[in-house]
Formats: structure tokens, C-alpha cells, sequence
């Protein structure tokens, strides 16, 4: 029987790690069809004034458990 393969240590969790995840995270929701549609779906209906834009932002954000840090400038 083959000796099972040792996992890499993990990382400190560091700067790079988190822009990596971010990137992979970023990458997935580009090329998910329903986050893209509901993304779209979202966009239109703030637009046509169905929606205000900070409650449709707020609430797709949750649903797809996105979070931004708030930049400095």
C-alpha cells in the first residue's frame, strides 16, 4: 500500500495567501452563470428604479457572501 502523500505545511495566512483566495474567489463568481445573471438582473432593476441601490447591493452581497474592505481613499 502506497504511503499517503504529506500535506504542505500551511502558511501563516499572509498577505499573499489572502490576495490568492481573492483572486480564486473572484475568478469563480466570473465564471458562474447565476451569479452573473443575478448579477445583471440586479444592475437592471436598480436601474429601472425597482430597487434603491444600497439594499440591492447589501442583499446580493449576503447572498453570495461577498464582503469589501472599505479603502482609505
Amino acid at each position: 500500500m502506497p504511503t499517503p502523500q504529506r500535506r504542505r505545511p500551511r502558511r501563516d495566512g499572509g498577505l499573499s495567501d489572502a490576495l490568492g483566495r481573492a483572486d480564486i474567489a473572484a475568478e469563480f463568481l466570473r465564471r458562474n452563470r447565476t451569479y452573473r445573471a443575478e448579477h445583471a438582473q440586479m444592475k437592471q432593476r436598480i436601474t429601472s428604479g425597482a430597487v434603491a441601490k444600497n439594499a440591492a447591493e447589501s442583499a446580493f452581497a449576503r447572498r453570495w457572501g461577498l464582503s469589501f474592505r472599505h479603502g482609505t481613499g
